[in-house]
């Protein structure tokens, strides 16, 4: 359990295509008795190194005491083959009185590949001559 920004929950779809925009919460509880700063992050564990970073638009906010934040973000989901799990793995932070930003909780979550809809790209495709008099 985290000191301080306790990360609750990741909310995020089982399965996903690869090229997919996937949209991601991740509630972090501030559980020290007064207002302090709280950063998210995370990245995606998949075997490519370094791991690519999920996007955070806002990554940090001011929590007041016993209350949850949910952060909102997103990622593109990885081209893989269907049926390969990807990790996402959430950090939360909090900002102490040093004035620097310290590693507090994690938590991991799966997404799996799946094959992508197959509905055409054109509906039709045709082939013209002309000749010019």
């Amino acid at each position: 359990m985290a000191a301080y920004a306790d990360i609750v929950e990741i909310t995020a779809p089982s399965t996903a295509s690869a090229g997919d925009r996937v949209d991601i919460t991740v509630k972090i509880k501030n559980t020290y008795s007064s207002v302090i700063s709280i950063m998210v992050g995370g990245a995606l564990e998949y075997g490519v190194s370094p791991w690519p970073q999920i996007t955070y638009p806002d990554d940090r906010v001011n929590v007041n005491a016993g209350v949850t934040h949910i952060f909102s973000g997103y990622f593109t989901m990885p081209y893989y083959p269907p049926g390969k799990v990807i990790t996402i793995h959430a950090y939360s932070f909090y900002y102490g009185v040093d004035g620097t930003w310290h590693l507090d909780d994690e938590m991991l979550k799966t997404v799996t590949t799946i094959a992508p809809s197959q509905e055409p790209i054109f509906s039709g495709f045709a082939v013209s001559s002309f000749i010019k008099a």
